[in-house]
C-alpha cells in the first residue's frame, strides 16, 4: 500500500520535515518534489475517497489546495504556515473524538509529520505541467529531440584542436573570455592519473612523462592508464553510485547479501573490458535472458549483470513484502540512471512535471512484474532464497530432473511402507525424509548470484493513487508515449519484455537521450561538473545544457564509436579544454566567476575513495588484489530483526571500492567524506567540508599509521635529509619542494627531534616520530586533497 511505501522512507521524510521547518526559503521545486513523494500519496490513498470528486463528507474536499482553503462544514482545512491551527492536522492527530481522520486507522507518524511539514512550508501544491508531448511553451523539449546536425564552428584564434575545443571556444568568444595556458606536465599526469585510476602517479611515472618529448606522449599516458586494472575500479565506482549498490538488502533488518559482490566485480570488469555501453545496459536489464543465447563462457557473467535490477531496495519483515515498492525502486533507478527521467511521481497520478502518464508508468511496471527477484532474508523468514543459479540451463535441468526423480522414489517408498503396515516409527522417518527433500532446493550445491530471472509474464492494472489494493484498467506492457508514439514493445510470447525494453533504450527512439545522459556523466567526472547540471533529470524541470551542441556532438560520436566509454575518455582528455591549467585570470573571472565557459581547469577535491586509497598507497599498505566475498557470519546464524539489525564494518587494505557498504548503516569513513547514499541512485555526491574531516585527518589511528609507515619509507630511502624531503614532496604532490619548503621542512624536523629529546623520547623513536609528523602535515594540506 501507499502507506507502507511512505513508511519505508522515514529518513527522507524526517529530513524534508526538518529542512522546511527551519529553512522556509528553500526553492519551490524542492517543496514540490517532496510534496509529490510524501504528501500527495497520503492524500490520494487515505483522504480523497471520502473527500474528493465523488464524495464530500462534511462538504469537504481534499483534492486541491483551493478546496482545502475553502474547507467544509467546520471551516478551512489548512492554515498555510501554521499546522497547529489547521483542522487537517487536528483531525489526523485524533486527539478529538469528534474530529478523527481517517476514521478507521490512524495515519503513521511519519505520514502525519510529512503533512505537518508541508503545511508549515506554506502548503505548496504544484500545478500540473504534464502533457502527452514533451514541450515547453510550445517548443519541443531539447532532450527528446534527435541529434542536432550543427557543424562545430571554426576557431579564428587557432587555439582549438578538434570539435570539443571548437564548441568551447565559441562559447568563450560569445561571453568575452579567453582560455588560460595549458597545465604543466607534472600537474597534467596527476590530474589524468586520479581521473582514470583514482590513484596518484609514482615519482618515477611523473619524471618519465615530464621528460617524454614525443608529440603523442599524453595520448600514450592515457592509453596506459585506461589499460590499468585500476581504471575499472575507479569508473566502476561511479556506476555503482548510480546503481545504488550495497552489500545488504535494506529491509527493516538490513539482511546481508553475501553474493552482492559478484555484481560489483561485474561492473568493474565491464569497464576494464570497455564493454559497449549499449550491451552493458542490455546485460544489466536482461542478462539472464541473453545468457542462454551464448557463448557459454558468458553465461554466468550475464546472469550476474542483472544485479542492477536485483539491487532494488527491500522492505518489510517477510519474504518479498511490498513487491510494488521493489518495482518502484527499479523503475526509479532505471529511469534516472539511463534516461535522466524521474518516473516515480507517475506511480500515483500523471507526472506533474514531465510528460509521463500513470498509464506509461504501469506499462513499464508490467515489464518488471513478470520478473523473479531474489530474496536476501528478512526478520520473519531468515533464509535467503530465489537466487539465480550460476550454471548452464542443461546443468540446472539435470539437477531438477534428478531432484524430481529422488522425490518420486522416496514417495514410492513411503507408499510401500504404508501398504505393508511397516512400523509407525519407520513410516514416520520415511515421511520426514521425504518432507525434507521436498523443501530442499533442486539447485542445492550450485553457485548463486543475487540476480533476477524470468517469472510469469503479465500485464498489470493501474494502481489508483499508487495503492496496489485499488486497481483500475489493465495496462498493456509498453513504453512512455513521449519517447515513442507507438508506446508498444514487440514482446514475444512468454517473455517479460525486459530484453525488448533494454534494446529499445539504445536502438529505439530514446537512443539520443540515452547517449546524452551517459556522455554528460563522463564529462562530469572529468571536469567536476556536467554540461547538464542535473545529470539524472533531463526532463522539463531539469537544467538546460550549457553547451547543447557540444553535448550532441559527444553523444553522436559516442554512438558512432560503438558506445565505447574508453574512446570517449580519449576524446575528452586529448582536448585542449581538458588540459587547461587551474590558474586565476582576473578579467575572465570577472566575466565568468563560475567558469561556466571553461576558460580554466577547475580544482577538484579528492573523493572519499581516492583519499583513502592514496593514504594506503603512501603508507605502502594498499593491496591491489581483488578481495572476493566479505566475512559475513554463516547464514545459519542469521537472527537479525528490526531491533537487532545486521551491522558490521570489515577492515581492509584493499581499494575502497571493495569496502562492505550497507543500506541502513552508513560506512563511518565513507559517510564522513561524502560517500554515496546506498539507498538511492546517486548522480552527484555532496562536496561538503566539515570539521570532523579535519579531525579525522589529524587524529584518526588509520591516518597516523599510514603516516608512520610513509615516514619509515622515507627514512629508509636515504641518509640525506634533503633527499628524503624531496621524495616526500614528490610522492605526495607529484613535484619537488621549493627552496623555502625544503628549508622549512628540515628546520621543522630538527626542532621536532629536539623537542622529543627534551621529553625523553627514546633516540631510535625520535626520527620516526619527527618524519611522521612532517608526513601528517603534508597529508593534511589542501594540495594533497585537491587535484589541479
Amino acid at each position: 500500500m501507499v502507506a507502507s511505501m511512505l513508511r519505508a522512507k522515514p529518513l527522507f521524510r524526517l529530513a524534508f520535515a526538518a529542512s522546511i521547518l527551519v529553512q522556509p526559503s528553500l526553492a519551490a521545486e524542492d517543496h514540490e518534489t517532496a510534496f509529490e513523494l510524501t504528501v500527495r500519496p497520503v492524500l490520494a490513498s487515505s483522504c480523497v475517497k471520502c473527500h474528493g470528486p465523488t464524495k464530500q463528507s462534511g462538504s469537504l474536499r481534499l483534492d486541491s489546495r483551493e478546496a482545502m482553503l475553502k474547507g467544509g462544514d467546520n471551516g478551512p482545512a489548512i492554515v498555510p504556515g501554521n499546522p497547529g491551527e489547521s483542522l487537517l492536522i487536528q483531525a489526523i492527530s485524533q486527539a478529538d473524538d469528534a474530529l478523527k481522520m481517517p476514521p478507521n486507522k490512524p495515519l503513521a507518524k511519519d505520514q502525519r509529520e510529512a503533512l505537518e511539514a508541508w503545511i508549515a512550508a506554506g502548503a505548496i501544491w504544484p500545478e500540473s505541467k504534464a502533457s502527452s508531448k514533451a514541450t515547453i511553451e510550445g517548443e519541443n523539449h531539447w532532450a527528446f529531440e534527435p541529434f542536432s546536425q550543427n557543424k562545430a564552428p571554426d576557431d579564428p584564434s587557432g587555439w582549438a584542436q578538434g570539435a570539443i575545443d571548437q564548441w568551447i571556444a565559441a562559447g568563450q568568444r560569445s561571453h568575452g573570455v579567453r582560455p588560460v595556458e595549458q597545465a604543466e606536465r607534472r600537474i597534467l599526469i596527476r590530474r589524468a592519473s586520479f581521473d582514470l585510476t583514482g590513484l596518484p602517479p609514482s615519482p618515477e611515472q611523473v619524471e618519465a612523462f615530464a621528460r617524454d618529448v614525443r608529440p603523442d606522449a599524453f595520448a600514450r599516458l592515457i592509453d596506459e592508464l585506461l589499460a590499468s586494472p585500476q581504471y575499472g575500479e575507479r569508473w566502476g565506482r561511479y556506476w555503482l553510485d548510480l546503481a545504488r549498490y550495497a552489500d545488504t538488502a535494506g529491509d527493516n533488518s538490513d539482511y546481508p547479501i553475501p553474493q552482492a559482490y559478484l555484481y560489483r566485480d561485474y561492473v568493474i570488469d565491464a569497464f576494464n573490458a570497455d564493454i559497449p555501453y549499449d550491451r552493458f545496459l542490455h546485460e544489466q536489464l536482461a542478462g539472464d535472458i541473453l545468457a542462454p543465447q551464448g557463448p557459454p563462457e558468458d553465461y554466468n557473467r550475464r546472469v550476474i549483470a542483472t544485479g542492477f535490477v536485483a539491487q532494488a531496495k527491500r522492505f518489510g519483515t517477510v519474504k518479498l513484502e511490498d513487491t510494488h515498492q521493489i518495482i518502484e525502486d527499479t523503475l526509479n533507478t532505471t529511469g534516472q540512471t539511463v534516461l535522466g527521467l524521474s518516473l516515480r511521481c507517475a506511480r500515483c497520478h500523471d507526472h506533474k512535471f514531465d510528460p509521463i502518464s500513470a498509464k506509461d508508468y504501469y506499462a513499464l511496471y508490467g515489464v518488471f512484474a513478470g520478473t523473479k527477484y531474489p530474496f536476501a532474508g528478512a526478520e520473519e523468514d531468515k533464509k535467503p532464497s530465489e537466487f539465480a543459479p550460476l550454471a548452464l540451463p542443461a546443468v540446472v535441468k539435470s539437477r531438477e530432473a534428478e531432484h524430481a526423480a529422488t522425490i518420486a522414489r522416496m514417495s514410492a517408498e513411503v507408499e510401500q511402507a504404508v501398504t505393508l503396515k511397516r512400523p509407525d516409527g519407520e513410516i514416520n522417518a520415511l515421511k520426514a525424509a521425504l518432507t525434507a527433500k521436498q523443501k530442499e532446493s533442486p539447485h542445492t550445491g550450485l553457485p548463486w548470484a543475487y540476480a533476477v530471472r524470468e517469472g510469469t509474464p503479465t500485464d498489470v492494472k493501474l494502481q489508483v493513487g499508487g495503492d496496489p489494493t485499488t486497481l483500475g484498467d489493465l495496462v498493456p506492457r509498453g513504453v512512455p508515449l513521449c519517447l515513442d508514439a507507438g508506446g508498444k514493445l514487440p514482446i514475444p510470447e512468454g517473455q517479460s519484455g525486459r530484453l525488448q525494453l533494454a534494446q529499445w533504450l539504445t536502438d529505439g527512439p530514446p537512443k539520443p537521450l540515452t547517449a546524452r545522459v551517459m556522455v554528460n556523466r563522463i564529462w562530469q567526472h572529468h571536469f567536476g561538473k556536467p554540461i547538464v547540471a542535473t545529470p539524472s533529470d533531463f526532463g522539463l524541470r531539469g537544467t538546460p545544457p550549457t553547451h547543447p551542441e557540444l553535448l550532441d556532438e559527444l553523444a553522436r560520436q559516442f554512438v558512432e564509436s560503438g558506445w565505447s566509454i574508453k574512446a570517449m575518455h580519449r576524446r575528452i582528455m586529448l582536448s585542449r579544454t581538458y588540459q587547461l591549467a587551474t590558474v586565476h585570470d582576473s578579467a575572465a573571472f570577472e566575466a565568468d566567476a563560475g567558469n561556466t565557459w571553461y576558460w580554466r581547469g577547475d580544482r577538484r577535491q579528492l573523493d572519499a575513495e581516492s583519499l583513502r586509497d592514496s593514504l594506503l598507497a603512501l603508507g605502502g599498505d594498499l593491496d591491489l588484489s581483488r578481495p572476493g566475498p566479505h566475512a559475513f557470519p554463516p547464514v545459519a546464524k542469521w537472527t537479525y530483526t528490526a531491533h537487532h539489525q545486521f551491522k558490521a564494518v570489515y577492515p581492509s587494505n584493499h581499494r575502497s571500492v571493495y569496502l562492505m557498504v550497507q543500506r541502513l548503516h552508513a560506512h563511518p569513513y565513507l559517510s564522513l567524506f561524502n560517500g554515496p547514499d546506498t539507498s538511492m541512485t546517486t548522480p552527484v555526491r555532496d562536496a561538503s567540508a566539515v570539521p570532523l574531516q579535519s579531525l579525522f585527518l589529524l587524529n584518526n589511528p588509520f591516518v597516523h599509521e599510514q603516516a608512520e609507515r610513509f615516514a619509515k619509507t622515507l627514512i629508509a630511502s636515504s641518509g640525506d635529509q634533503s633527499v628524503r624531503v624531496d621524495l616526500a614532496f614528490r610522492r605526495v604532490y607529484a613535484r619537488g619542494p621549493s627552496a623555502a619548503e625544503l628549508a622549512k621542512s628540515t628546520t621543522f624536523l630538527a626542532a621536532y627531534e629536539a623537542a622529543l629529546d627534551r621529553e625523553g623520547v627514546a633516540a631510535d623513536r625520535r626520527p620516526v616520530e619527527a618524519w611522521a609528523s612532517l608526513a601528517r602535515s603534508l597529508l593534511a594540506s589542501n594540495e594533497f586533497h585537491y587535484v589541479d
